[in-house]
């Protein structure tokens, strides 16, 4: 048994991004560093990281009808549709708004595990119209944010450059349904103990700081690249999670492929 319980790790790692951010706060506040392509890189790679989880959760759930798993599967795929349209759009109202909407996509469909743990869906034909339904509902907010972006409600600054209250209060209700999502993945995971549990923990964690940040920062400055970079942390967790998923389920099929062999 690890001597260093997960919980430590996690409240460690709450403490590493917040006393930096609270000794630099008046710091990263004054920077001002804008760099498209950067940013641009990096809601893209996040964009097909949730993507792909999204896929992974998808195919899962369709075996046992897992309602919990098909909630978090379309919750990834809205923030992973709206993020990369978020990546590719131009700076401005539309460049807010598909972040902040697909952060309380994902916070709604995270916080729906306290209502789906434990629950199956009737059929395969529910699972997928609610899976495909909100793909194609992120799909066509994101076409029409990219296409007409005159016509999404106008959130980026009034002004010093700072965001208007509609736009922080989007961010801070995705924020408090991430961290409610987040006890709830913690009780669950005391229950079954499972490392998959575990990451959602970690996942909610890191988004909902992420979006507790957004208040505090306006565009392109210190702030604003310190919860870009707490996302890309939990993109790359995701990421890493998947990746070592994946290579044990093929090193298992190999192994029953030579038993069967053998025999």
């Amino acid at each position: 048994m690890s001597s260093i319980s997960p919980v430590k790790i996690w409240i460690a790692g709450i403490f590493l991004i917040a006393i930096p951010v609270i000794l630099f706060f008046d710091r990263l506040y004054a920077l001002h560093f804008q760099h498209i392509q950067l940013h641009s890189t990096i809601e893209t790679f996040g964009g097909i990281t949730v993507c792909l989880i999204s896929l992974m959760l998808y195919l899962e759930s369709q075996a046992s009808l897992n309602a919990q798993l098909i909630m978090l599967a379309t919750g990834f795929a809205a923030m992973g549709v709206l993020d990369i349209s978020h990546a590719v759009s131009k700076p401005g109202d539309s460049f807010i708004f598909l972040h902040s909407v697909g952060s309380l996509f994902g916070g709604f469909f995270f916080a729906s595990v306290w209502f789906t743990h434990g629950r199956r869906m009737r059929n395969l034909f529910e699972l997928r119209f609610i899976y495909f339904g909100f793909a194609i509902l992120s799909a066509s907010v994101g076409l029409r944010a990219l296409l007409f972006p005159g016509d999404v409600p106008r959130i980026l600054p009034l002004y010093d450059e700072g965001f208007t209250v509609f736009a922080v209060l989007i961010n801070l209700t995705a924020s408090f349904l991430f961290f409610l999502s987040m006890a709830k993945f913690y009780k669950i995971y005391r229950q079954s103990g499972a490392k998959r549990d575990l990451l959602f923990v970690y996942l909610s964690c890191l988004f909902g700081i992420a979006e507790l940040i957004f208040p505090f920062s306006n565009p392109w400055n210190g702030m604003w690249w310190v919860w870009h970079l707490v996302r890309l942390t939990a993109f790359t967790a995701t990421l890493v999670f998947v990746f070592r998923r994946y290579r044990r389920s093929l090193h298992e099929g190999d192994l029953a492929g030579g038993g069967s062999g053998e025999s």
